[in-house]
């Protein structure tokens, strides 16, 4: 039988610290962002629940490493907006332009809380010089910036899944919300480049995942519907 998750906190807290207390000072700039995980999912998803240390651990490094990417390398993006009269659902499809890999040294926990079943954790990630050169490419006030929020239902999806979910829909809704004012004729396919400005908020909202983002946006190409 498995401890309650207030017993479990203190070894959660010392498995994932323990490797950020010989994490070495480096030169490089550094993103920190704050990740958190349900210990106690509202669907479990397998036997190991509460969430182990470990388990808990692995769920938090994950998370960060999929934000980061999108932080230092940003992603590709494919915009169909939906259109009743030719029958064309909405579609919006992201590819990573490249990812952290699992396990990079560079990734660690600084700290962490349990509180209300919850783990919380501030995780950073020391940017080596051409990753801090792309994020100032980026920089540029020619570059637009723009906002969306998304949700995703904890009910109906696991906890990771959910929340990328509700991360996807916030990242659609900012290309929507930077389209909106500048296009008056409804393309065909938007596409471009996206990257995460800032680190996203994610709070739970009646029932909801719910992501709030701001991004830098390149549109690339606006394909337009033939005219005949």
């Amino acid at each position: 039988m498995r401890p309650p998750v207030s017993a479990l906190a203190g070894l959660i807290l010392i498995a994932l610290l323990l490797p950020a207390a010989f994490a070495a000072a480096t030169a490089y700039d550094q993103l920190e962002l704050e990740v958190w995980c349900e210990l106690e999912p509202m669907i479990q998803e397998s036997e190991d629940y509460p969430l182990s240390a470990n388990a808990a651990r692995q769920r938090v490094l994950e998370e960060a490493r999929i934000l980061l990417s999108v932080m230092i390398y940003g992603a590709r993006f494919s915009y169909t907006p939906p259109d009743a009269q030719r029958r064309q659902a909405e579609q919006f499809l992201l590819t990573p332009v490249a990812e952290l890999n699992w396990g990079d040294s560079r990734l660690r926990i600084a700290e962490a809380e349990v509180r209300d079943a919850r783990l919380y954790a501030r995780v950073r990630y020391d940017l080596q010089d051409f990753q801090a050169a792309r994020r100032r490419a980026w920089q540029s006030n020619a570059i637009p910036t723009a906002g969306g929020t998304g949700h995703a239902s904890l009910f109906t999806s696991a906890a990771p899944a959910g929340k990328r979910r509700s991360l996807e829909e916030a990242l659609k809704e900012s290309v929507r919300s930077h389209l909106r004012p500048v296009l008056f004729n409804k393309p065909r396919e938007v596409r471009g480049e996206l990257l995460l400005w800032e680190a996203p908020r994610v709070i739970l909202d009646a029932g909801d995942y719910l992501t709030t983002v701001n991004v830098k946006l390149r549109v690339r190409e606006i394909r337009p519907y033939s005219l005949f």
